[in-house]
């Protein structure tokens, strides 16, 4: 019998999977830590009506060792509603990192998808994530083809000092459940152009995902019509990113750089330890590509939370968006992530069939 044993989680792994994510932190020259307290199990609930964590657990010492999601959900692909796998999550404990356990942990996905929900699934990798990029997107025996789909430019939105305001032909306004079926009415036929983009139901935000209520949409009203929409999404409640170290240069030049960077205005580098203060700009629709519409949200959304506590928001858009030329307004602070699309045997066709329709994702549901 095997020492480690893959399995469906529940909420009895709770502890150890928040464990496992705490402990085993992105390497790099900023070295961070994506937590989930109070509970694992909330934001995973983010990423689709279905969603199965896989737990892989040591039966010897009884620890969770291992985990990754599984989750489908309604999105657009080729302009046509289908069912979309998700795959995210993928922690492997740094003690266990040298044996076969990845192989063994895409087995036991393979036999969830024979429930043939979905043909096609996607998964976002950082680019500064070199132990995962080497790992699983390397084609090696046993770990199913990820097929590179290009760039999603996730970069904070430093908030610094307040913009002026934009004069534009357009109205921004407050969500509200009044306005709701026509920010989802706006939401669905922009993600329609968008490949593999959700698509959402009204009574979806009705109570609101959690964290998020439906004032926290910024709209865009033209002559009484939703032609854009922006979401302000604080997960900090139950997900959140702490620094645990520095390296390298960043180390070594990090106390001069948040010297001169403060007197200047700009961000500084938190302390190790701290965590990051952050939102996510969601649920991004703008009817025709429109970038004076964009820009007029954006701008509203950064001069609405300048001296509101958070350092940033990341905004995430692939790097064929022609919507990303409006994030030159801003200083930005770089970050990327590769979109890949994940499939078994039985979903090749489908993804040949895939047209070249510019990629959007939920940056907030990742």
């Amino acid at each position: 019998m095997s020492r480690f044993v893959f399995e469906t989680a529940s909420h009895a792994h709770d502890e150890g999977l928040r464990r496992l994510f705490a402990e085993n932190d992105m390497e790099g020259d900023i070295q961070i830590s994506f937590r989930r307290d109070p509970n694992f199990f909330y934001a995973t609930a983010l990423q689709g009506p279905l969603c199965q964590v896989i737990a892989a657990r040591d039966t010897v010492t009884g620890e969770v060792i291992g985990a990754g999601t599984r989750a489908i959900r309604k999105s657009y692909v080729n302009g046509q509603l289908r069912n979309l796998g998700y795959l995210a999550d993928l922690r492997l404990d740094k003690r266990y990192r040298s044996g076969l356990l990845v192989g063994r942990a895409y087995q036991y996905l393979k036999r969830l998808h024979q429930d043939g929900l979905a043909e096609l699934y996607f998964t976002v990798i950082a680019e500064k994530n070199r132990t995962a990029l080497k790992t699983i997107a390397s084609g090696r025996a046993g770990i199913p083809p990820y097929r590179d789909l290009g760039l999603i430019q996730t970069p904070g939105i430093n908030l610094l000092k307040r913009r002026p305001p934009l004069t534009h032909d357009f109205e921004v306004v407050r969500g509200s459940a009044a306005l709701l079926p026509g920010i989802v009415a706006c939401l669905n036929r922009n993600h329609q152009r968008r490949q593999f983009a959700p698509h959402y139901e009204v009574e979806e935000f009705c109570v609101g995902p959690r964290g998020f209520k439906v004032e926290d949409f910024y709209v865009a009203l033209r002559k009484n019509t939703v032609v854009g929409v922006v979401g302000k999404w604080d997960q900090s409640s139950f997900r959140q990113t702490v620094v645990t170290a520095y390296h390298g240069k960043t180390r070594l030049l990090r106390p001069a750089y948040n010297v001169a960077s403060a007197l200047a205005g700009g961000p500084t580098y938190p302390p190790a330890g701290a965590r990051v203060k952050f939102f996510y700009a969601s649920f991004i629709a703008i009817d025709d590509d429109d970038a004076a519409v964009f820009r007029g949200l954006l701008r509203e959304l950064y001069n609405d939370h300048v001296g509101s506590g958070y350092d940033y928001f990341l905004v995430g858009l692939h790097e064929k968006d022609p919507l990303g030329a409006a994030l030159e307004d801003f200083y930005l602070t770089p970050f990327s992530a590769r979109l890949f699309a994940v499939h078994f045997a039985d979903g090749a066709k489908f993804f040949d069939s895939l047209n070249d329709a510019v990629p959007y994702v939920e940056v907030a549901s990742l």
